[in-house]
Order: structure tokens, then sequence, then C-alpha cells
């Protein structure tokens, strides 16, 4: 028998269709990983700019997108790394694989 994982304090209560979440994560992988793929040839600032730029950036979304994974098995999906509390439904819908709700989010883009 497989058992889930307990609800984090974020999603208990709240409704939050976290397989659904898993699957948008899942289909978002795949089209980074196939886009740098793609672009892996070329990817260098000395041969094309924009592919280096691109690859470099999908790189780091792919190591978010791993970690929302890492914890919607962990059972803490939907929860803030930074102050505990639950992320908003509307910014999870927007960037699913956030780690941070918008308050943490806010001061982590003004920290130095």
């Amino acid at each position: 028998m497989i058992t889930q994982p307990s609800l984090s304090r974020a999603t208990r209560g709240r409704r939050i269709d976290v397989d659904a979440f898993r699957r948008i994560l899942q289909n978002q992988l795949r089209e980074r990983e196939a886009l740098i793929g793609e672009l892996d040839p070329r990817a260098a600032p000395h041969l094309d700019v924009v592919a280096w730029s691109t690859t470099q950036s999908s790189k780091r979304v792919v190591g978010q997108i791993t970690r929302a994974l890492g914890r919607i098995a962990a059972g803490t999906f939907g929860t803030c790394t930074g102050c505990f509390e639950p992320i908003a439904k509307d910014r999870l819908a927007v960037v699913p694989h956030a780690e941070l709700c918008v308050t943490c989010q806010g001061r982590a883009e003004q920290a130095p």
C-alpha cells in the first residue's frame, strides 16, 4: 500500500489540486529539457549569445521545477520556503514552481 505524504499546513484546509500541479510541472520540465537539448550544441556565449542565455535561464527553471516536484513528494508544496506560510493559489497558478510567497519574493528581490 502506498501512503500519501501528510498535507502541509499550507495545503491543509485549502483546495490545491496537487496532482494537477504535478502534471503541469512535469510537462514544463519536459519542455524545458527539450529546449535545452535543442539549443545546447550552440549554446556558448561566443557562438550564439541568445541560445546561451536561453539555456542558462532554462537550466535555472529546471532546478526550480525539480525542487517543486520534490516539495510535492515531501507534502510541502504550496508552503513558502522563507516564512513557511501558504503561497497564494493565484501565485501558484502563474508560477507553479514558486518557492516563495509574494512577500518573501519581494524581499529576496530587494536584497543586495
